[in-house]
């Protein structure tokens, strides 16, 4: 069913010549799901088949640079793991891709072992490409402090001071993995299965510690140790299990920081959520490596 054409994305597609040729072919309009954060349609017309992201207002608070989206997006695409780019307008959150014929996979799905191998296995492809030099370099103590000092946010369930107890902990042994090209946001919904694994909305893309990527699936899914296990051997990274740990921690950390921040708490399933505190409350010290 087509919605109404909503006037921002109007507005957008004016804004370049393939737009204004797809307005004046009348396109059928479906609204994505998608997260909180921004806005997707897919958007048709003979012979066009696009996906139009329109960015939201929180990119500063949520530490989101379209343009360093854009760069990355374009590498990932260039090497097979996203798809092509048509048009993009930083400036504007605007990026327009490909629609691609393919499903993200449910929660439930994704933490089945030949999902996990099959994911394990397509990010060891991703971060063993070369290092693209038009790409921006992420720092994880950099996004750490970004979101710990943020102002007038509102209190989650689990205090700032903490989440920085933990966060002190854990990074005082942390050592960068190594660095590879890295989507880092890869819940099952930014994963599209089709004959091979695409990854979408690269906000926070860029080149990084391949481990951190990996914590984030794992956080983002609550995998258990024989889960991980399939994941890590899929990859072919040769982490060490306190290394894991230590950076699960800090991406657990990372997460509860950004859902403050975005006031999304309410969003997660409850299950997940309980999760996350559950992790979230361990002691430090009292954590296996």
């Amino acid at each position: 069913m087509s919605a109404a054409l909503d006037p921002t994305l109007q507005a957008a597609l004016q804004g370049f010549a393939a737009g204004r040729d797809l307005l004046a072919a009348g396109p059928t309009v479906a609204v994505l799901a998608g997260g909180g954060i921004n806005r997707t349609f897919r958007v048709r017309a003979p012979s066009i088949d696009w996906v139009v992201r329109l960015g939201g207002d929180s990119d500063a608070a949520l530490a989101i640079s379209r343009v360093g989206e854009r760069q990355t997006h374009a590498a990932a695409a260039a090497l097979g793991f996203a798809p092509a780019i048509i048009h993009a307008d930083p400036d504007a959150g605007l990026l327009v891709t490909a629609f691609l014929h393919a499903e993200a996979p449910s929660r439930a799905q994704l933490r089945a072992p030949e999902m996990l191998r099959a994911l394990g296995a397509r990010l060891g492809e991703l971060h063993r490409t070369p290092l693209p030099r038009t790409v921006r370099r992420l720092d994880v103590h950099d996004a750490l402090l970004h979101y710990l000092e943020q102002q007038d946010v509102p209190p989650g369930p689990m205090s700032r001071a903490d989440i920085s107890a933990r966060l002190r902990w854990s990074l005082a042994s942390y050592r960068q993995s190594g660095l590879a090209l890295c989507h880092n946001d890869l819940h099952h919904r930014n994963i599209l299965v089709g004959e091979r694994l695409i990854f979408v909305d690269w906000e926070y893309g860029g080149v990084g510690d391949p481990l951190f990527e990996l914590a984030a699936i794992i956080g983002y899914h609550d995998l258990d140790e024989e889960q991980r296990a399939v994941l890590l051997a899929a990859h072919g990274g040769a982490f060490k299990p306190a290394h894991v740990a230590e950076m699960c921690l800090v991406f657990d950390c990372l997460y509860a920081l950004w859902l403050d921040t975005a006031c999304a708490w309410h969003t997660l399933e409850v299950g997940h959520r309980e999760a996350l505190l559950a992790r979230l409350s361990i002691d430090p010290a009292d954590r296996e490596g």
